[in-house]
């Protein structure tokens, strides 16, 4: 028989990480980074069908004080702030729209690249609810590096689904992202790489923004099953350490497989 999550476990790994302060930390010892606090509140909203942890992120008092307090610290880095601000938005905190729009323009004018359209995109999308082609403006980078991985092939869908362009080689993209899946089931950062547990997160949603599937569906959900540990948390790939960003991108992973069943 296949092996099955043990959700059960998995929330136990996340509560343990919790913070009495507020947020969460990457191991029990650690402090809380924005990085950990936003991967174990989308985590714990993902598999809140199976079971509640005794603190929910939506009633918890000390979570709602961490972010307000490194919201009003001076915002330092593209992605940690959007993962602040998305955050807060998910728990209904209040955001300083002027603010982030601030931000974004100076983030768009400071590091033009793939990686910064992207984020500033999920910011006016998911934390504003803005048009995405407004806060890009006229010229967004849309160009995949020239050694591309998966997880840069996934920005670049992304944001042309967010601004409603069509995607050119779309079929030629999709090959190349089956190609990625190895022997064990799951994804390299690109053909012929290592197995890890967020690339097979970045090629799985490549592939749904496609409305393609990999070539061994099944192989790649036992592939991110069998990374989950007896701790409760899944590792970068089997026999590796748990930690909340490895179970974060399997979790989405496992969402992308069943949405492709």
């Amino acid at each position: 028989m296949p092996r099955t999550v043990d959700y059960a476990k998995l929330i136990e790994f996340v509560a343990d990480r919790r913070k009495v302060h507020g947020g969460y930390g990457a191991t029990h010892e650690l402090p809380a980074t924005v990085e950990d606090t936003y991967q174990a509140v989308g985590l714990l909203a993902a598999v809140a069908a199976f079971a509640e942890p005794e603190v929910a992120p939506a009633t918890d008092e000390a979570l709602a004080a961490y972010l307000q307090r490194v919201e009003n610290r001076p915002w330092l880095g593209l992605i940690t702030t959007f993962q602040l601000l998305a955050t807060s938005r998910r728990l209904g905190l209040p955001v300083d729209a002027a603010r982030v729009r601030a931000y974004a323009e100076a983030a768009l004018a400071t590091a033009p690249s793939l990686e910064t359209s992207y984020y500033v995109a999920r910011l006016a999308h998911e934390v504003m609810d803005g048009a995405v082609g407004e806060w890009l403006g006229p010229a967004p980078v849309l160009v995949l590096p020239e050694r591309r991985g998966v997880d840069q092939v996934r920005m670049l869908l992304t944001l042309k689904a967010l601004l409603g362009q069509p995607v050119a080689a779309a079929a030629e993209l999709a090959d190349w992202l089956r190609q990625s899946q190895n022997g064990d089931g799951g994804f390299g950062f690109f053909p012929g790489t290592t197995s890890f547990i967020e690339n097979c997160h970045s090629a799985l949603a490549a592939l749904a923004l496609l409305g393609a599937k990999p070539a061994e569906p099944a192989v790649a959900r036992a592939f991110v099953v069998s990374c989950q540990t007896g701790f409760g948390g899944f590792a970068r790939n089997p026999g590796a350490a748990p930690f909340l960003d490895a179970s974060w991108h399997a979790i989405r992973a496992l969402e992308l497989l069943d949405a492709m069943a």
